[in-house]
């Protein structure tokens, strides 16, 4: 509940501003269907002359219960929601800058009413800057199909020409996907787990605009939408008997915004009218006859991989784009490095494992029970193309490294990086000595972490730096932890013979963002020479578990990085 002290204090800031021509709301006013959410409110008189628009006489001042911890609202009612205006929203709310909840009350109302004025008075150059700076906000608000009906999920690459597009529209789920080829829609689709055949994508038409439309200029009408256009690209968008969708593009200041008009298909019995075939049919003759048909206004959702991997404004991720890397080990350490290289925008992934998914494994791995008995690379695999549709999936082996055929060997040769994760010794020292046969090898990470994930470690290699060098036998010769016989390093699985490192998904999560970060940090040639990173867990719970800390763990909660 608004304090009482806070209102008497917007009380008197409004009485000092315009003594006599303010008053407190009544209830009655508050029960309005528009104001029901705000418990307090003022009337506030607005004289003529004082703003630009017309038919505006008051200003209504309105705050809800969570004040002084939300924003005060101000509304002018007569402005209406016909969308005349910039930053008025629906019933006359004014989109204003927020405020700052530490102000006092009274200052946070004089700043809005003050900033009110100012937008009111926009001259109309301000205001067409305006609706044009935010295109795709007032398109969704007068979008005429909701996003829950129906949402456009766009692949097209921003920029070029105007140009024909493809599209799949699927009724069942109220979903259209566009992209520039046939191929990409497809590729995605059936990387979503929904393929469809060549008959199932359709030409559309991709519109360049000059400048950003404001809200009166937005196409009613296939008429509006059809103009200027030329008629050999209209003809091809408007076939009969079907939907057809016209994409649009706005360069905006602040990058590019995409709109799309959706149009029921002619009628070709009544459009022909005696001709032969539908492509006989006069162009001019198809658009007048369909000029007043309404259509829909629809949201595009992008989901290309600029705008998914950093909202059109990351640097990194075209040269991310660009790279392939193998995962050689889907573990509870591999999937997990794989799902943050794949958000990062690696462009490729691969991945072999030879293990399945066991239920024991579900608390700590990427994938949960949905894919019990699925092989860890497949089931990677699926899942994360599921999640990013646009991520291209390499190879995928379900066989040990050690096992793989020369071909397969030579696809993963081709790659920018190998990861190695949770490797039992015999799998790392055979990566590491393929590696060693290759007149060029790709980059080399290494990771896995010591018992109770205490400490992790990453180990980045170029070119044929070899890691078995720094090992003692089956253990590298720089860990940080021993773990003496019968300490409980390892545990004995119930029921069976298999051993597991005791430790769960939180105890984890370092070490993998420690690992995925200077994968990525390599892929994006920010390291210039083979290093290794470690990251320093908690050193007295090695000895609360048994285990003895080296000399080494010197640190607490720290990464550090080391020159190879």
């Amino acid at each position: 509940m608004a304090l009482p002290d806070g209102i008497v204090a917007i009380e008197a800031e409004l009485q000092s501003q315009r003594p006599g021509r303010w008053r407190r709301l009544t209830a009655e006013e508050l029960h309005q269907e528009s104001l029901h959410l705000f418990q307090t409110g003022w009337r506030v008189e607005v004289v003529e002359g004082e703003i630009r628009p017309a038919g505006v006489d008051h200003f209504l001042v309105v705050i809800d219960a969570a004040f002084p911890n939300s924003q005060p609202r101000i509304v002018a009612p007569g402005m209406g929601s016909d969308f005349r205006w910039p930053h008025v929203e629906p019933e006359g709310f004014l989109c204003l800058r927020p405020t700052s909840v530490a102000a006092s009350a009274a200052d946070r109302v004089r700043v809005h009413l003050g900033d009110a004025l100012e937008l009111l008075n926009y001259p109309e150059e301000k205001c067409a800057a305006e609706f044009e700076r935010e295109f795709g906000a007032y398109w969704a608000q007068q979008a005429t199909r909701p996003q829950a009906s129906m949402r456009v999920v766009s692949l097209v690459k921003p920029g070029g020409k105007s140009r024909e597009v493809f599209f799949h529209l699927d009724n069942r789920l109220s979903r259209l996907v566009a992209a520039d080829t046939k191929a990409e829609v497809k590729a995605w689709l059936n990387s979503a787990g929904w393929p469809i055949g060549d008959h199932d994508v359709l030409p559309g038409l991709l519109v360049r605009l000059k400048k950003p439309w404001v809200p009166a200029e937005f196409p009613k009408t296939i008429g509006d939408t059809v103009k200027g256009l030329p008629d050999d690209a209209v003809r091809a968008t408007l076939p009969a008997n079907r939907k057809s969708l016209f994409l649009f593009e706005a360069t905006t200041a602040t990058g590019p915004v995409f709109a799309a008009v959706l149009a029921s298909g002619a009628k070709s019995d009544k459009i022909k009218n005696g001709f032969r075939s539908w492509n006989h049919v006069p162009v001019g003759h198809i658009k007048r006859a369909m000029a007043p048909q309404r259509v829909e206004r629809v949201v595009v959702s992008r989901v290309d991989a600029p705008w998914i991997h950093g909202r059109g404004h990351s640097a990194d991720q075209a040269p991310l784009q660009a790279r392939k890397v193998a995962v050689i080990g889907c573990g509870s350490v591999g999937s997990e490095v794989a799902e943050l290289l794949a958000k990062a925008g690696v462009g490729e992934l691969s991945f072999a494992d030879s293990d399945d998914l066991m239920s024991a494994n579900a608390g700590r791995h990427l994938l949960g029970i949905s894919y019990l008995g699925w092989s860890k690379a497949k089931g990677v695999a699926t899942e994360l193309r599921r999640r990013l549709p646009h991520l291209k999936i390499g190879a995928t082996f379900t066989s040990k490294f050690e096992r793989l055929k020369p071909a397969e060997l030579a696809l993963l040769a081709g790659m920018d990086m190998i990861v190695t994760a949770g490797l039992d010794i015999e799998g790392e020292a055979a990566v590491n000595a393929w590696r060693q046969t290759l007149e060029r090898p790709p980059a080399y990470l290494s990771t896995w972490v010591e018992a109770y994930a205490l400490v992790g470690h990453a180990v980045l290699l170029f070119g044929k730096d070899d890691l078995m060098t720094r090992f003692e036998g089956e253990r590298p010769a720089f860990r940080l932890t021993d773990w003496p016989a019968g300490s409980g390093d390892l545990i004995v699985e119930a029921g069976c013979g298999n051993v597991f490192q005791p430790h769960g998904a939180v105890d984890l999560q370092t070490s993998i963002a420690m690992a995925a970060k200077l994968a990525l940090d390599a892929l994006l040639d920010r390291i210039p020479a083979s290093c290794r990173r470690v990251w320093f867990g908690d050193r007295e719970a090695v000895a609360a578990h048994g285990g003895i800390a080296r000399e080494g763990f010197t640190e607490v909660n720290a990464m550090r990085q080391f020159s190879w």
